[in-house]
């Protein structure tokens, strides 16, 4: 028999979600702390009530192979040329689809 969330959409979703911050977070660990070293700050694309949210910073060098890969979750940001988030992908992308159990 299987497990109640196994069948539950909801948890598809939530996992999806959950690898892929999980993917997110492996590629900015592996990126040597992109964030050191570059000055200034970007602007705010999340309300300033949720500004712990705000996407880092990347390095510029890091902003095509970013962009061309997508959206990993709807938290995750398109970038501009200097490294800053430019806009949030929004609700309904990067969802990663997970195969049917």
């Amino acid at each position: 028999m299987a497990h109640p969330a196994a069948t539950n959409p909801r948890s598809h979703l939530l996992l999806g979600s959950l690898l892929a911050t999980g993917i997110l977070l492996a590629v900015m660990a592996d990126t040597g702390k992109a964030n050191e070293g570059m000055a200034g700050s970007c602007r705010l694309v999340v309300p300033p009530n949720n500004s712990e949210l705000q996407p880092k910073r990347i390095n510029t060098s890091q902003v095509a192979g970013k962009n061309a890969g997508g959206c990993l979750s709807p938290s995750d940001a398109i970038y501009g040329a200097d490294g800053c988030p430019i806009k949030l992908c929004g609700a309904n992308a990067g969802v990663i689809p997970l195969p049917a159990p």
